[in-house]
């Protein structure tokens, strides 16, 4: 008898679901780095001391003002919302896709992915612009909004199925 990896299939709503999530984790975990005063302990973007993996060189490590911690810490965040912005973009699609009769659905995640390039560029601004406080502010702002996106089209399409 042959077994499936999984009697239930994924679903649109898991998707979203988990898109939902990993974002809300991207929140937390910039929090997490402001909170610990690490926001710049990454000093160039999009990368980390020039370099995609900055631990991958201990030199970098060893020679920074920042503590290991505080480098993982920034480097994770933007390594994870890269990986919400994948999300994000497949969700958006995947709204379109199977939802195509509710609207709520289909633009609550396009807002969302309107919102991404905002949220990259005020991301890098963050850095670039050593942490004015309008910018910083904006991208949590923007940050809520995309939240917000995400939950609608999340509980609208687990509401409807």
């Amino acid at each position: 008898m042959r077994t499936t990896i999984s009697k239930t299939p994924v679903r649109y709503r898991h998707i979203a679901g988990f898109t939902l999530l990993v974002t809300y984790i991207v929140m937390l975990l910039g929090a997490y780095t402001s909170a610990i005063g690490a926001g710049l302990s990454c000093p160039d973007w999009p990368t980390c001391y020039g370099t995609w993996v900055p631990f991958l060189q201990p030199e970098i490590i060893t020679n920074s003002p920042y503590s290991a911690l505080q480098i993982f810490a920034e480097w994770a965040h933007r390594g994870l919302a890269m990986t919400a912005g994948v999300l994000i973009v497949g969700t958006t699609v995947g709204a379109w896709v199977t939802h195509g009769n509710t609207p709520i659905v289909k633009w609550s995640a396009t807002a969302a992915l309107v919102l991404l390039p905002l949220q990259v560029i005020l991301g890098g601004l963050t850095v670039t612009e050593d942490l004015q406080p309008i910018i910083v502010t904006t991208h949590l702002g923007v940050a809520i909004l995309i939240l917000l996106c995400l939950l609608t089209t999340f509980l609208v399409a687990y509401l409807r199925r």
